[in-house]
């Protein structure tokens, strides 16, 4: 099987590629258009000269080749100075090859008749580019999105125009395939808004209350529609919140830890009673598989952790694996539209055969653990990545 896996070199996609490749004879084909969250050095270890790609058009070919030792991105990136910098920070250590888009698809079949894996450094709003690569895989795994909520507050344009505009491209060109097997759309818990005592099931409404979360109901609303209305075999995805290594580093259990081994403050929403349903990330890959095995075309399913916490034994938590002080904590003033619980029933899904194999209190620890030996993954994003630390000192230095 060849899988297109949009956003596979962010968190999520980038861990649901390595247990695909580790667990399976599959193909993957990873579209990324390297945003901020995007880090080719989680997928390093599958990167050679051969299967970089950066798509490109006749146009702009002899200007991009004049420039590739910047390691640009794209004709418009030229006139950027700015996107010029964080794409050569993205692509620093690797040798990317520039093909034109209408040669992509015949290029990747090359690639794949000696090797598992390609790369495509290109972005999922290019509808162009989405239909070279749909009609040459036989499931889409759809990860790519912007997912931070306080991003989404601060400046929600982007959140809108991949969301919403690249989901929606990506099934236009999924509904123009003859061959495509799945759309498995990857979608939120949060689209449901905020909890009570009631776990939401997969039939009740959606309420989203920020940005984000509006962002992605639009999506999983899109992908449902184009299987009603053009039969594209859509099947959603609703998990809660994920945790594991390669979280970028903005997310609460990353920037608590390496806060504290930096002996900084921690800063908490509230009073931090806010609770979250934590599930595994290699969870959240095992159930996809499910989804791709055994997934009913037009269905959504939830997918749960069973491991709620509140987000300060979460912060508390961190600092005893750390062995800093509680006096790191700093309680500063809640977000805008703070949602205080998700909750959701993922009964489907375990009739379908899914299970957490192993306890929260191991995973978590596990997951603060990897942070604290693999310093120099984070610390080259804290230091080279300037979009990142713009936005960290935006958002926090006024609360």
């Amino acid at each position: 099987m060849i899988l297109l896996v949009t956003g596979g070199a962010g968190f999520i996609g980038s861990n649901f590629v390595k247990h695909r490749l580790a667990n399976t004879n599959d193909k993957i084909i990873v579209l990324d258009a390297l945003t901020y969250a995007g880090v080719l050095d989680n997928l390093k270890e599958f990167l050679d000269d051969s299967n970089l790609l950066i798509p490109t058009y006749q146009h702009d070919l002899k200007l991009i080749e004049k420039h590739i030792e910047k390691n640009v991105f794209s004709f418009e990136s030229l006139k950027d100075e700015t996107e010029s910098k964080r794409l050569s920070f993205k692509f620093e250590g690797f040798s990317p090859r520039y093909i034109e888009t209408e040669n992509i698809s015949g290029e990747i079949e090359k690639i794949l008749a000696n090797k598992r894996f390609v790369f495509v450094a290109g972005n999922i709003v290019d509808s162009a580019l989405d239909e070279e690569l749909i009609k040459i895989s036989d499931t889409v795994v759809h990860f790519a999105a912007e997912s931070h909520v306080d991003r989404s507050i601060f400046n929600a344009d982007a959140f809108v125009k991949t969301d919403v505009y690249g989901t929606y491209a990506l099934l236009e060109a999924a509904r123009k395939s003859k061959n495509l097997k799945k759309f498995i759309h990857i979608s939120t818990d949060e689209v449901y808004g905020q909890a009570t005592d009631k776990p939401f099931k997969e039939t009740d409404p959606l309420n989203p209350r920020n940005p984000y979360s509006a962002s992605k109901a639009a999506a999983d609303r899109m992908a449902y529609a184009y299987f009603q209305t053009y039969n594209v075999p859509v099947v959603i995805a609703r998990p809660s919140n994920n945790f594991g290594p390669f979280q970028y580093p903005e997310k609460l259990i990353p920037v608590m830890t390496i806060n504290a081994l930096k002996d900084e403050p921690l800063p908490v929403y509230g009073n931090g009673r806010q609770r979250r349903d934590w599930l595994y990330v290699e969870d959240t890959a095992r159930a996809i598989d499910l989804l791709i095995e055994k997934g009913k075309i037009g269905e959504a399913y939830n997918i749960a952790g069973h491991n709620e916490r509140e987000n300060i034994f979460i912060v508390e938590r961190i600092l005893d694996i750390t062995k800093k002080p509680k006096t790191l904590i700093k309680h500063v003033e809640d977000r805008p539209g703070h949602d205080v619980r998700y909750l959701i029933d993922d009964t489907k899904i375990r009739e379908l055969g899914f299970r957490q194999e192993r306890s929260f209190e191991e995973l978590f620890d596990n997951t603060v653990k990897w942070y604290i030996q693999n310093q120099a993954w984070w610390e080259k994003i804290s230091r080279m990545d300037e979009e990142y630390k713009a936005f960290m000192k935006a958002w926090y230095e006024k609360r």
